[in-house]
């Protein structure tokens, strides 16, 4: 299997989440040291410059409100920490990224497969095939996910409370799904029109799945409208597609036009 990955712009959000998180940190102790202000410059005493007088007026001001600024910041550094940042895993002694999950978990395939990861627009994780295009959205928290038709929940727990910010959030995978195979089904259509794309595009099947890459993910399915599944059981679900095996010559020139598009070089 063929790699594409746009490994600039993972390590790019790498760095964003970490200097977010960081500049978090760093306006979390601007306000403890504001909160250490009456006690050296007494509002009672004068002020040797304009900016003490600020701060002995408005110390609480700046505390509370760097708690809250420092707070939102480390937290959304977080969150890209933890989609684009290797870490260790629950039950697991490797450190990976989602997407380097999503790569051991097909592992196999010749290479007629195409796997892109963070390379073609609007799609984060696609796979290219003899079978066509599988769109994969990836979710990385933990606990307990039910799903039942369209309708997704997570129960609620105390523990979600303090992770609000940094969890990637459930919202509706499937609807999400059904929107990005929308967008590479357009991608297609968009290269059969201007001839970059040398086959029928209506004639590629694009299915999908819902991936959850974290082993603490608690899934509890009830008839789900889409495939859902650990990233265990991925390469079952790709295996398992039932669709007529497209010529080899148009497996080629699909994942040919992805990878112009995506411009990225194989890994």
């Amino acid at each position: 299997m063929k790699i594409y990955r746009n490994l600039a712009q993972i390590k790019r959000k790498e760095n964003l989440g970490r200097r977010i998180t960081l500049g978090g940190l760093a306006v979390l102790f601007l306000g403890l040291l504001a909160s250490f202000s009456p006690n050296w410059y007494p509002p009672d005493q004068p002020a040797a410059n304009g900016l003490v007088a600020f701060v002995q007026s408005y110390w609480a001001y700046i505390s509370f409100g760097a708690l809250a600024l420092g707070f939102l910041a480390s937290n959304i550094g977080s969150y890209y920490i933890n989609r684009f940042a290797p870490r260790r895993w629950p039950n697991s002694k490797r450190i990976a990224r989602p997407d380097e999950l999503l790569e051991s978990s097909l592992k196999g395939f010749d290479d007629k497969y195409g796997l892109f990861l963070w390379s073609l627009p609007d799609a984060t994780y696609v796979l290219a095939s003899p079978s066509g295009i599988q769109v994969f959205i990836v979710r990385g928290d933990k606990g307990q996910v039910k799903v039942s038709g369209d309708h997704w929940r997570e129960p609620f727990s105390i523990g979600r409370i303090f992770t609000a910010f940094t969890r990637e959030g459930l919202g509706n995978p499937g609807r999400e799904l059904e929107e990005t195979k929308q967008k590479v089904r357009e991608l297609l259509q968009e290269g059969e029109s201007n001839q970059e794309l040398a086959i029928n595009a209506g004639n590629v099947p694009i299915d999908g799945a819902v991936v959850f890459v974290n082993p603490a993910i608690d899934l509890q399915l009830d008839n789900p409208a889409v495939p859902v599944v650990p990233v265990a059981q991925l390469k079952k679900v790709v295996r398992g597609a039932k669709r007529q095996q497209l010529p080899n010559s148009d497996t080629r020139a699909l994942t040919d036009y992805l990878r112009s598009v995506s411009a990225v070089s194989a890994a």
